[in-house]
């Protein structure tokens, strides 16, 4: 089951292409820091090193300056990491106010700021639900009953995560908060239909930007395998050496789970005794299963599937991510799975455990 993380605020340093002259005015409050004490700016949020610094007195901090763009940044204690807020810095009057709290700290003051905490806000209470829920089901002994249950009532809120998210999108479509959200979150909330009406719905002076473009290019892309699409052909070899076509393959059976799968991955190995008991289930009912590892080392490959014992086809041309067959695909995370019919119809992509057994057999039945 995947969980949204509460807080999309931990994207990589990210910094608009706003190209005009901002003077931005930094002014807050830090709570239980003592004078003297340091508060570090960064725009990278994967390393933090900050590009300038701030001084704590009588419990405030300041900051004035000038940037051609609107850039996302962080501001942290030096001494306590976990106080910290991430806001946008453009022009105007930015209000920061630090929180000992991890997720209290607030932003405000500028038109993207504003509309950052609004939109954290909304998501802290779906935030919080979601971890009540997965603290109930995964850090207690559950029924199998009571877990499917919370699942579903997960992916339900996951759902209003995601539609939070696109509402805030779209009511920014024509500013840089907008941009920024379409920009970063598209492939973890976005779908690629939603995606699309998003940009279609920029102005031209956004929609024309280098990171836009080739977004759309990816979308062009990523269409012809996604669901509905019929998929484009690969050959690949099996563990002997000898090239498999998937779609000659996907013919011999009614249902295909294409699956994307590497020795090397943990999450795969934990689910690859689902995917053997939905196989022995399901597999004189029509079901047919193509594995596609993205391993480099054969043997590892080889002796991965002589473990199992698994007996569908499997096929590799050993180039891990680079794989031709996963770039076909674009994979980005494993284990992925693509779900074809007969004819090499996209029908669903990326089911797991109940989900995926609970298609199938609805399919099949």
């Amino acid at each position: 089951m995947n969980i949204k993380t509460l807080f999309i605020v931990t994207a990589a340093g990210i910094t608009l292409a706003a190209c005009h002259s901002n003077t931005y005015h930094i002014k807050g409050s830090a709570e239980n820091m003592q004078d003297g004490d340091t508060l570090f700016l960064t725009t990278d949020m994967v390393t933090g090193i900050p590009c300038d610094t701030l001084v704590v007195k009588n419990g405030k901090f300041s900051l004035s300056g000038s940037a051609d763009s609107t850039c996302f940044c962080m501001l942290y204690s030096a001494k306590a990491h976990q106080i910290n807020a991430t806001f946008f810095r453009e022009n105007g009057n930015i209000d920061i106010r630090l929180s000992a709290e991890p997720s209290a700290s607030r932003v405000g003051g500028t038109p993207c700021n504003n509309e950052w905490q609004r939109l954290n806000d909304s998501l802290m209470v779906v935030g919080k639900a979601i971890n009540l829920i997965a603290e109930r089901i995964y850090a207690h002994p559950v029924s199998p009953a009571e877990r499917e249950k919370g699942m579903k009532e997960i992916e339900e809120l996951n759902k209003q995560f995601s539609n939070k998210v696109e509402v805030a999108a779209e009511r920014n479509i024509d500013n840089e908060f907008g941009y920024f959200l379409i920009l970063n979150f598209s492939k973890d909330i976005f779908s690629a239909t939603t995606t699309k009406h998003l940009i279609s719905q920029m102005p031209k002076e956004l929609r024309q930007r280098t990171a836009i473009q080739q977004m759309e290019q990816e979308l062009a892309k990523q269409a012809n395998t996604a669901e509905g699409s019929v998929m484009p052909d690969f050959t690949l070899p099996d563990a002997e050496g000898n090239p498999v076509s998937a779609l000659a393959e996907i013919k011999k059976h009614k249902l295909t789970v294409i699956d994307f799968w590497a020795s090397w991955c943990g999450p795969c190995r934990r689910e690859m005794p689902s995917v053997i008991s939905l196989y022995e289930s399901y597999k004189d009912k029509g079901l047919g299963i193509l594995g596609v590892s993205l391993d480099n080392n054969k043997d590892a490959w080889t002796n991965a599937i002589k473990q199992w014992g698994t007996s569908w086809t499997q096929v590799s041309d050993l180039k891990g991510w680079e794989s031709s067959a996963a770039t076909l695909f674009n994979v980005k995370s494993i284990p992925c799975t693509v779900i074809v019919d007969q004819e090499g119809k996209i029908l669903r992509r990326d089911l797991r455990d109940e989900q995926l057994r609970n298609f199938v057999a609805d399919y099949l039945k």
